[in-house]
């Protein structure tokens, strides 16, 4: 989607913790209960984790004083977060800002603290062998057909307000993440 390259993940507090939004690593977070996302997913837990070693010179499991836990989902980190179960967390900020404007979640009881850097995510992956199975050049027309959806197609189906072409190249980023974090090998 359009807004992929440019994708960015939230940490957000109880209001209990007194934390308030910064532009600086929020490192008081070290003393508190966590809670990441999903433990395979790249904005609630991979990126999340780098950011804190970028800061900290640690990783996560170094780095807090309690041990962390797994929501299993963007909106379950911030609910729980909101409702005190855990005093922080890290999730992806369009799960956030939506339950935010839909009215499902207090930002003054689950507030951002910190917003990441920008960084690639989401995409459309084809399989070379698509070409074999389909004939050549059906990967693309596929892109084209998925490129040339817009609006209501593109929001209802993945919830992106348009589509762009997207290279490997785009990705080589988080590729080198996921090796320093030990999520790739």
């Amino acid at each position: 989607g359009i807004e992929d390259p440019k994708y960015k993940s939230y940490f957000v507090a109880n209001a209990s913790t007194g934390l308030e939004k910064s532009d600086k690593f929020p490192e008081a977070i070290k003393d508190l209960t966590f809670t990441f996302g999903s433990n395979s997913s790249t904005s609630g837990f991979m990126m999340p984790s780098y950011f804190i070693k970028e800061n900290t010179g640690k990783m996560p499991d170094e780095f807090f004083t309690k041990p962390v836990a797994f929501s299993g989902a963007h909106d379950k980190t911030a609910l729980q977060v909101a409702q005190g179960n855990f005093q922080a967390g890290a999730m992806n900020y369009k799960t956030y800002d939506s339950m935010v404007a839909e009215g499902k979640l207090d930002p003054e009881v689950c507030r951002l603290i910190w917003v990441t850097p920008q960084y690639a995510d989401y995409n459309f992956t084809a399989h070379p062998k698509l070409n074999e199975q389909f004939g050549e050049g059906f990967i693309d027309k596929l892109q084209a057909a998925l490129i040339s959806a817009e609006g209501a197609v593109a929001e209802s189906a993945v919830n992106r307000s348009s589509f762009i072409k997207a290279e490997n190249a785009d990705f080589k980023g988080i590729e080198e993440v996921a090796r320093a974090t030990g999520e790739l090998r």
